[in-house]
């Protein structure tokens, strides 16, 4: 949220290469939040010379809005719960709501209340879930008295899937979807991070998903990881910023989609090592995670999942599938730093030719010359993809593809 202030030309409508960046990925949502969210002060006026720091005011409203309408991307707009002040959290609210209309997706009250009574101790010690909820009503009540059309989400907790179950079941008459967080490891800074902490699976989150996944099905809501990213608290430089977070990254969307869910929203800014798209002195330029954005939209936007299986073990290695415009889509990643897959692929059905698109760099640890299908965003944010490689495999539901070291592919069938 503090990026609307701090970087007033970044979330603008004039910047038009970030608009051209995101454009490029098709549809997607915009998600204001993190703890800043939490720490404006809302002024339900323009910004002046004498505004006071860490305030939230109409001017930065209408400028998101402004690159809202520009992008054709709904918001996701957190409203301020850590100063508690409901009568200022509806005045904002039906400004918001006013400004955005039609690309206003949800608001949100409060980020990651369970860390309320700690890594961010704007309450008690003993705050609960059943306390969030009484916190998140008193809100309710303000707001809908204000503006009752307001599209509403929540619990948008760090990690206790709990309070997203209990949440959706108290609350969810009144919400639009379920959210959540979520981070490989961290928090930055840490000792010991490397790319391999990328790689490690953290054996809690299986159980996070399905959680919240039941909790939607329950309730028979949607859910979104609305923050997510490598390492928190901003992100490890020579982790979060070369190739290797595109890997991740990649691999994270999938399992977000086999999971159930259905949309993740990325933590960045202007800065910081873990950002997708970085501004600096004027200038707006994709990271490496950014084209996992791209190989993700390639082969996966508009399919619909259907059972991948690997027959071994050995290698760290993922493989997902759907079927895309009537034909599979396969996606493999190889996340073995020094180890070239051969991968055999067998699918049900016949086809003749195979479209290789892929995803590589010169190193994991690259942090420039990221490709994906032959090809690189240029300076003006414009990706146009290059040419697959196409290889006739006569009338055959099985064929064998190459996968470098550190490299992924999205492979398409005729």
């Amino acid at each position: 949220m503090n990026q609307l202030s701090a970087a007033p030309n970044y979330l603008n409508a004039s910047n038009s290469v970030l608009i051209q960046l995101m454009k490029n990925l098709g549809a997607g949502t915009i998600r204001l939040g993190g703890n800043s969210s939490d720490a404006l002060t809302w002024t339900n006026g323009p910004r002046t010379g004498s505004t006071p720091a860490n305030s939230l005011t109409t001017t930065e409203v209408d400028n998101i809005a402004g690159f809202s309408k520009a992008l054709g991307w709904p918001v996701i707009f957190g409203l301020d719960m850590g100063i508690f002040d409901s009568a200022k959290a509806a005045s904002e609210a039906t400004y918001v709501y006013n400004s955005l209309q039609n690309n206003l997706m949800a608001l949100q009250f409060g980020n990651e209340p369970d860390g309320y009574h700690s890594w961010n101790p704007v309450r008690a010690s003993t705050y609960s879930e059943s306390n969030y909820e009484t916190d998140w009503n008193a809100y309710y009540t303000a707001v809908h008295n204000r503006v009752p059309a307001a599209p509403l989400a929540g619990p948008d907790v760090a990690y206790q899937s709990a309070w997203v179950a209990s949440f959706a079941g108290n609350e969810g008459k009144n919400l639009k979807f379920l959210s959540s967080h979520y981070y490989q490891n961290g928090p930055a800074g840490s000792t010991g991070i490397n790319i391999s902490w990328l790689f490690t699976p953290i054996p809690q989150y299986p159980n996070y998903f399905t959680v919240i996944n039941g909790a939607s099905n329950s309730s028979s809501l949607p859910w979104r990881i609305t923050e997510c990213n490598s390492i928190n608290g901003g992100g490890q430089t020579g982790v979060s910023d070369v190739f290797a977070a595109a890997l991740w990254g990649l691999d994270f969307m999938w399992n977000v989609a086999e999971a159930g869910g259905v949309g993740v929203n990325f933590h960045g800014g202007a800065g910081g090592a873990y950002s997708p798209i970085v501004y600096y002195s004027n200038v707006t330029t994709p990271r490496p995670l950014y084209y996992a954005f791209l190989a993700f939209k390639y082969g996966a936007t508009g399919g619909t999942i259907i059972p991948a299986s690997l027959g071994s073990s050995k290698y760290n290695v993922s493989a997902y599938a759907c079927n895309l415009n009537g034909s599979p889509a396969i996606t493999l990643i190889n996340k073995e730093t020094t180890q070239n897959i051969i991968v055999n692929v067998q699918v049900s059905n016949k086809y003749a030719t195979i479209h290789i698109a892929r995803l590589s760099a010169p190193a994991i640890s690259s942090t420039s010359n990221i490709s994906f299908c032959n090809n690189t965003v240029n300076t003006s944010g414009l990706f146009t993809a290059g040419s697959t490689e196409d290889h006739s495999i006569g009338s055959s539901n099985s064929f064998s593809i190459a996968l470098p070291a550190a490299s992924a592919a999205v492979v398409t069938m005729q």
